[in-house]
């Protein structure tokens, strides 16, 4: 049987004192600042602990503007959502898929837009995709998708991923 689902994302916010410790299922998931010398924005620099019961902890090293973002599990994949873009006019967020098993990063989808839709408005409009997976034989297939057209910018996105084993 076949199912698209929404992914049920869980937010962290991380602050130089902080640690955030997310429990997704059997899956616990730390967000933490690393040190980086001589940098402006310390928590942009952040370090993902994963921990699964009988395997070891691994760790995924990544930048995210404001130290911001969210994660999911769906079946054999870890979903981290970041922003990037700091010091520029605007912040659009990214979709990394990693492997839950080994954190080997297998694509990173930018998930919303910028358009500046009226030149007289020099604000520009957010467009976000959203995200559905679907699971099916050997392949989870991500769907990234517009609520409605914009011009200029694609509609859908697709990603299709073999499954962890097979």
């Amino acid at each position: 049987m076949l199912t698209l689902a929404d992914v049920r994302w869980h937010k962290f916010g991380v602050s130089e004192r902080d640690t955030n410790t997310i429990t997704i299922g059997r899956a616990s998931v730390s967000i933490t600042t690393r040190e980086v010398q001589e940098t402006a924005f310390r928590e942009d620099y952040l370090v993902m602990t994963v921990r699964v019961p009988g395997q070891e902890a691994r760790e995924h090293w990544f930048t995210s503007s404001y130290g911001l973002g969210e994660v999911a599990i769906q079946g054999d994949l870890l979903l981290l959502k970041y922003g990037v873009g700091r010091g520029t006019s605007v912040r659009v967020e990214h979709v990394r898929a990693l492997r839950l098993r080994s954190l080997e990063e297998l694509v990173d989808v930018q998930s919303s837009y910028y358009v500046l839709i009226n030149a007289r408005n020099v604000a520009p409009h957010l467009f976000e995709y959203r995200l559905k997976i679907q699971t099916e034989g050997n392949y989870t297939t991500l769907f990234f998708s517009l609520p409605k057209p914009q011009r200029g910018i694609p509609s859908e996105k697709i990603v299709r991923l073999k499954n962890y084993g097979s």
